[in-house]
């Protein structure tokens, strides 16, 4: 019988879009990736995702190259688009082997749940399964939320009880969710994505965290309660959009952090939180991203 064939797309882009790049040829092929970053282009990675042939044509080629147009727009550079038919394998674990523990902050480590990691002193450890959901620490904009939580929480935070309420919306894995839960907070984490929650839910499940965060498809404005710290890593439109709704959640002295945009994006929305009766108290960058810590007076 003769070897079934794939066709492979192998797309380069910049590092700093691995994450996004993977979700969209993840949701794109309807199958598990692979990420390439070494024997590749200085500051590129490559995102390896298969069709069967009969999946693939003229318009999944024209829909890729338009994908990799829209990114050259913003001049996200290297770029660059791939197509060869090749033997099948089993991709389901071939994906897998390239996702390993990686350190993402001075304390925090993040492992998919078929690779072990010996905890060094003063590490935390959560499992994030990457799914179709958004957030397995490799983007910038996840790493800033970390970064800041952790130093926000070192910092401390307003009282409001024991344990201190927390709001992430737009959880996506829910790795944000995960990373205040370790530190000692109960979380309420939403998302209007099915796929987002579920994939949360189970991360929650893989953490033994159920008793700490609470997954909902619930939309912010149906929310009534308040929280001390709220992490929102969502695009710039809806935060701008959002803006009074999250800050209606806030406690008096609460503290916020949105992360989820460029830094151009920075003056409009420091104008809307800041219109809003917010103190700026921080702000992170990393390749053009940025992250914004705003106090509640």
């Amino acid at each position: 019988m003769a070897q079934e064939t794939w066709i492979e797309v192998r797309v380069l882009v910049p590092a700093r879009m691995q994450e996004e790049a993977s979700l969209y040829l993840t949701d794109f092929t309807g199958r598990g990736v692979i990420i390439e970053e070494e024997n590749v282009p200085a500051g590129g990675v490559v995102i390896r995702g298969y069709f069967r042939p009969e999946e693939y044509g003229a318009w999944q080629r024209q829909e890729l190259q338009d994908y990799l147009k829209r990114l050259s727009n913003y001049e996200l550079y290297p770029l660059g688009l791939e197509i060869r038919q090749v033997a099948e394998e089993d991709w389901a674990e071939a994906w897998k082997a390239h996702f390993k523990p990686v350190k993402l902050t001075n304390h925090l480590v993040v492992r998919p749940p078929w690779e072990e990691y010996a905890a060094q002193p003063g590490e935390t450890v959560i499992i994030i399964y990457p799914g179709m959901a958004f957030g397995t620490g490799r983007h910038s904009s996840t790493l800033l939320c970390l970064q800041a939580l952790e130093q926000v929480w070192d910092q401390g935070l307003p009282s409001s009880g024991n344990p201190w309420q927390v709001l992430d919306v737009g959880t996506g894995t829910g790795i944000l969710a995960l990373a205040a839960a370790r530190l000692g907070a109960e979380v309420v984490a939403i998302d209007l994505d099915p796929e987002a929650v579920a994939a949360a839910l189970e991360n929650v499940r893989l953490n033994n965290l159920m008793d700490r965060i609470w997954v909902e498809g619930t939309p912010l404005t149906s929310l009534r309660q308040r929280f001390a710290l709220i992490m929102a890593n969502i695009t710039a439109p809806d935060l701008l959009q959002l803006a009074e709704a999250i800050t209606g959640r806030m406690l008096s002295e609460g503290i916020l952090i949105i992360s989820g945009f460029l830094a151009e994006d920075v003056p409009a929305l420091e104008n809307r939180y800041q219109g809003l009766g917010l103190h700026k108290t921080g702000f992170l960058t990393v390749d053009d991203w940025g992250a914004l810590i705003f106090r509640r007076p």
